[in-house]
């Protein structure tokens, strides 16, 4: 009897454990599937999202899937595109000015060394300019100062005077015919009256 209850024992163990066995096989079975497919449907979802399979793993795609503004793109040529035109359009207003600087230049200098020249010129006729001068015999000196300012030769008649009077050489003035320069000083006048040496009595050539 105790061997009959023994070998029952056993046998509900065995059939026992076998339905337990079975059960845990049926949903690890179910398990595995889940995550099989848990894995499929991650890599799907990823290849959707732009991603691509290497061999380190999953890495992004970038700009295949990801649609592009199209306006942004305009935007940025147009703006590339307008500050490439400013850019050429300064080169070609400065390439432009340049020659005209130069120019410019150019004719303000020779404008300059034109009117130099022309005040150079000037100022040569000037002093190649001759008045004839005459003294007469036993005039005072201070008749002789007012011939002079007659002539242009002087501006005042009691400056040059008293400047004769001071050098004491106002007795000392000698009559004749004799050409002065204009715009001569006192001291060139003044030797001209008394020293016949110093005259030019002929006339000169005169530009």
């Amino acid at each position: 009897m105790r061997l009959k209850y023994y070998l029952r024992g056993i046998g509900i163990g065995i059939i026992f454990s076998t339905l337990l066995l079975t059960i845990c096989l049926y949903f690890g079975k179910d398990s595995l599937a889940k995550e099989t497919i848990s894995d499929a449907e991650i890599i799907k979802r990823a290849t959707e999202l732009g991603m691509v399979m290497t061999d380190e793993g999953l890495e992004e795609n970038v700009g295949e899937d990801i649609p592009k503004d199209s306006s942004m793109e305009s935007e940025d040529k147009s703006s590339m595109n307008s500050k490439e035109n400013i850019i050429e359009e300064a080169v070609d207003e400065s390439a432009d000015e340049s020659p005209k600087d130069s120019t410019a230049k150019e004719e303000s200098s020779s404008e300059e060394s034109a009117s130099v020249e022309q005040q150079n010129t000037s100022e040569v006729t000037e002093e190649v300019k001759y008045v004839p001068f005459t003294v007469k015999g036993g005039e005072s000196s201070e008749m002789v100062s007012k011939n002079l300012k007659k002539a242009g030769l002087i501006d005042s008649v009691d400056d040059f005077n008293k400047y004769l009077n001071k050098l004491n050489i106002d007795n000392l003035i000698q009559a004749g015919t004799f050409y002065v320069m204009e715009g001569s000083s006192y001291d060139d006048l003044a030797a001209l009256l008394v020293n016949k040496d110093s005259r030019t009595t002929t006339p000169p050539k005169q530009d």
